[in-house]
């Protein structure tokens, strides 16, 4: 082998040592902080801590008189109920209710609304106490317009008049009620924030069995 060859060959041996050395570097920096994520995740302490937080919640509506319903999404209400469909949406509501038979009325709200120390948009909506907006067509649902235009929050199921609400149907009376959805994840009973901004308390009266408890001038201006 002459002189030139073995000094090519000595160069060569050196670049792939190089090349091995970054390979090594590469696949170290790159896998451990994958490891130190996965370390950190810790998902069954954050489990355990919604699932607390859930047991709580239910525990003071129910300490607080209200009941516990499971409900159900579901669209084209106003027809037959066989005729009803059932979305995958599901939540369980707190549900207040006074009187009896033809007298009864009824207001659901959302178990964090209920039981956060923080305003949520449901919360300050109530307490806000808005003079409801009314329809500018007869016949239209008063309370699903003071939702969307006075409130800023959602009720409808669609664009059409099939109509939609939250359906438990092992209920006697209250079989369907529709909730006003807001930005935040929250909701509460349309018809009973509806009525209440107007003076009248559907169920129960709120604004003592909240846990958020504003000062006065605490409430957050939304409305």
């Amino acid at each position: 082998m002459t002189r030139l060859a073995r000094v090519r060959l000595g160069l060569l041996s050196a670049g792939l040592v190089l090349i091995a050395a970054a390979c090594a570097t590469t696949t170290e920096s790159t896998t451990a902080p994958a490891s130190a994520s996965l370390a950190s995740a810790g998902p069954p302490a954050a489990s355990g801590s919604l699932d607390g937080e859930l047991a709580a919640a239910k525990q003071y509506c129910t300490d607080k008189g209200g009941m516990l319903v499971d409900r159900i999404a579901t669209w084209n209400t106003n027809a037959d109920p066989s005729q009803w469909v059932p979305f995958g949406g599901q939540m369980t509501l707190c549900e207040f209710q006074s009187g009896e038979g033809d007298q009864a009325t009824r207001i659901s709200v959302d178990l964090l609304t209920l039981y956060s120390e923080k305003p949520t948009l449901a919360a300050v909506a109530y307490l806000s106490k808005v003079p409801p907006a009314m329809p500018p067509t007869p016949g239209a649902n008063p309370a699903a317009y003071n939702c969307t235009y006075g409130l800023g929050g959602s009720g409808t199921f669609g664009n059409g008049a099939a109509g939609g609400g939250w359906v438990d149907q092992s209920q006697p009376v209250f079989v369907v009620m529709d909730l006003c959805m807001f930005e935040d994840g929250s909701a509460i009973d349309e018809w009973g924030i509806t009525y209440y901004a107007d003076g009248t308390v559907r169920g129960a009266d709120l604004a003592p069995i909240f846990r958020y408890q504003p000062k006065p001038g605490e409430l957050p201006a939304v409305y």
